[in-house]
């Protein structure tokens, strides 16, 4: 599949990666869409962009294989050790979405000078709305203003035209789709391999585009070009969404409440995706959503570490006390994330199958999911389900239904 057939079969995910290659040199944002995707000419033929796309799918088995080769399970990939973990720093877990894991970890590779610098992402406000930005940076601040969740696509092109220039080592962050594309790039570029030192994932459920955002703000009276400042979610587990505006009026809202304000769906690549862990990463963060976790005092991440040297750089930051970690049984992890695997891992054959009838093309991966098989009718009526909301949003009409369900019941 190439990169013309990924954007017109709706398999985009504005991350651009694409734009390594030099053929290519914008990203464009798409109202239709609600994401940037890349600027293509129809007459040329992206041969380096068609190779790293992650949209089209990729070797999540294989490639896995080949950077860790340890213990390995269909619903977490490969494991080298794991945790469930939370930052011993205040200032970290002030504005963390649950225990502030992947920015400790960050400030700890700077700190120690394993790293030179490295990659966060942020929100930045244009005369267009919010939108995010991915930085190269050591500035402390920096990375604890870019903590928080990003539920919405993230173009990382920019970073990607720096890295080429960037003289030394760093760590990322990203979504899993996004690190799959990088390591597509270090296979064929081993400066980039040396560049980027460490790779840290969050566990990723999908997200929906920037036409979400913009709704959620109109239905509470907030014009999008005027958001100054905007988080899904942040200041504590489970955390919260909070937009403010140029006229300093703030609204606020916990997270996942706020998931239902709209009817709009996850982006179509991400309901068929099955990387629910960031399988391709050193390093994998997500929400401790156990009982034992919630119920205590400190808000709790999970940590599977895959490779040796990132078992290392855990256990070296608990001796140093900036963080402190539990067991966590592999079970536990399942069951934590248990929503997600179930719909990436184990729905997986029989999703695919209807979307295949429907004439949806599909990314294609070579494994990393379950071989069994939903009832056909649970698929239907969630794609009817989903395909219902979209309608009745796309009319403008999904805030009434949605106050008029909440008074019948």
């Amino acid at each position: 599949m190439n990169i013309q057939k990924v954007i017109k079969k709706d398999l985009c995910l504005g991350c651009g990666i694409c734009l390594y290659d030099s053929n290519i040199n914008k990203m464009e944002y798409s109202s239709s869409k609600g994401m940037y995707i890349p600027k293509l000419d129809h007459n040329k033929d992206y041969t380096l962009a068609n190779a790293i796309c992650p949209g089209k799918g990729y070797n999540i088995y294989k490639n896995a294989k080949e950077l860790y080769n340890n213990n390995y399970t269909i619903d977490l990939g490969f494991v080298d050790s794991k945790y469930i973990a939370h930052s011993n720093i205040e200032e970290v877990l002030k504005n963390a979405s649950s225990g502030g894991i992947m920015s400790q970890i960050l400030l700890y590779l700077l700190e120690e000078k394993i790293v030179d610098k490295v990659a966060v992402t942020k929100f930045i406000y244009t005369t267009n709305g919010p939108k995010t930005k991915t930085i190269i940076t050591s500035d402390i601040k920096e990375i604890l203003n870019s903590q928080g969740s990003k539920y919405c696509p993230v173009d990382i092109s920019s970073f990607i035209n720096d890295l080429k220039n960037f003289k030394g080592t760093l760590a990322y962050i990203g979504t899993p789709c996004q690190i799959a594309g990088i390591r597509n790039i270090q296979k064929l570029d081993s400066l980039f391999k040396e560049k980027i030192k460490l790779t840290i994932a969050n566990f990723c459920g999908g997200f929906k585009n920037y036409n979400n955002i913009k709704k959620i703000a109109k239905h509470h009276n907030i014009s999008f070009k005027n958001i100054t400042y905007f988080q899904f979610r942040g200041g504590g587990q489970p955390g919260s969404l909070k937009m403010i505006d140029k006229r300093n009026y703030v609204f606020q809202t916990p997270y996942p409440k706020y998931t239902s304000f709209t009817g709009y769906s996850k982006i179509l690549r991400c309901h068929l995706c099955i990387d629910a862990t960031g399988e391709l990463a050193d390093i994998a963060c997500g929400d401790a959503w156990l009982d034992k976790c919630l119920n205590d005092e400190k808000a709790w991440s999970i940590i599977i570490c895959r490779s040796k040297n990132a078992t290392q750089i855990i256990q070296n930051m608990k001796e140093k006390k900036v963080i402190t970690t539990d067991y966590i049984s592999y079970k536990d992890i399942c069951h934590s994330q248990r929503i997600n695997l179930k719909s990436k891992k184990y729905r997986y054959l029989s999703r695919n199958k209807l979307y295949h009838f429907l004439g949806y093309t599909l990314p294609i991966f070579d494994g990393g999911y379950q071989q069994c098989h939903y009832p056909n009718k649970i698929e239907l009526k969630i794609y009817i389900t989903h395909k219902i909301k979209e309608l009745i949003e796309k009319m403008d009409l999904y805030k009434y239904c949605r106050i008029l369900m909440r008074k019948k019941y």
